[in-house]
């Protein structure tokens, strides 16, 4: 009977602590179909690593509740069923709803109550769809490999000047910008962030934003270094200006040859000095 009492104690301890838990929280809900008895997980999307923050069974209904505890500056995460995902951007204790099936996750949900995770969704699409050309000219097989090069070059450099124009100078203090320099293709990294120029002002101009907003995130450290890097890497060498005092010159040893000039008289080199 007494440890009956005692474990009734404790569990009355745990729900009175659980219910003064005032901790900061998000909440990323909505409805997931054709998933059913599958986990769903929300996970922190670190700058080295995936951490998971909580995760529910979907039921028949497909419907699900998930929270995170409030970041301490703007961050990633990711719903992941299995291998497919969504990306998200959190800024504090809003409400997200996503709204997905699940064998279109990636490419066909909605994501409402963050402006940030609607943008992340365009930049994904937009990759997607780059991804997909790219992998179609490769299909096709009857392309010389200089030409398929060129071509994907092409395609990719159009893609660099949308995204630079639209997302990353637009708003270069969001967290979309943040994304947008670091997404891939055939595994590489869009932007160069060490040796091209171009990419290096891009970089440059999402830290120095994020440099104003956030100078304690870690996120902003890495992208500080970053640019210095790339900066550092594609700054023009310097020119050293070399004044000459002619007094101070001493002349080199010559071979003292004797030869006729043309009026046949005979001179040496050292007979020539200075003139």
């Amino acid at each position: 009977m007494k440890n009956k009492l005692a474990l009734l104690t404790i569990s009355g301890c745990m729900l009175a602590l659980a219910a003064c838990d005032d901790t900061p929280r998000f909440t990323v809900e909505g409805t997931l179909t054709g998933a059913e008895d599958r986990m769903i997980y929300l996970e922190a999307t670190g700058i080295d690593r995936i951490t998971a923050v909580d995760s529910t069974e979907l039921g028949t209904s497909g419907s699900f509740k998930l929270k995170g505890e409030k970041p301490q500056s703007p961050e990633f995460y990711r719903l992941r069923i299995d291998n497919k995902i969504i990306n998200l951007a959190v800024d504090s204790t809003e409400t997200i709803t996503v709204q997905a099936d699940y064998q279109n996750m990636p490419v066909n949900y909605t994501v409402e109550g963050s402006e940030e995770s609607s943008k992340i969704k365009e930049l994904a699409l937009l990759q997607i769809d780059l991804q997909s050309r790219i992998d179609r000219l490769y299909q096709q097989g009857s392309l010389m490999p200089f030409v398929l090069q060129d071509s994907i070059t092409r395609m990719v450099a159009r893609y660099k000047d949308q995204v630079k124009n639209e997302y990353i100078y637009r708003a270069p203090n969001t967290l979309h910008a943040y994304f947008a320099l670091f997404q891939r293709i055939n595994g590489s990294l869009v932007f160069d962030p060490l040796t091209n120029k171009d990419d290096v002002r891009c970089v440059a101009a999402v830290a120095t934003s994020f440099e104003n907003l956030y100078p304690h995130s870690i996120r902003t450290k890495n992208l500080t270094s970053l640019a210095l890097k790339g900066l550092r890497n594609t700054r023009p060498p310097r020119q050293k200006s070399l004044t000459i005092e002619p007094e101070k010159i001493s002349e080199a040893g010559l071979i003292d040859i004797a030869l006729k000039d043309q009026n046949g008289k005979e001179r040496k080199l050292t007979d020539l000095r200075g003139k």
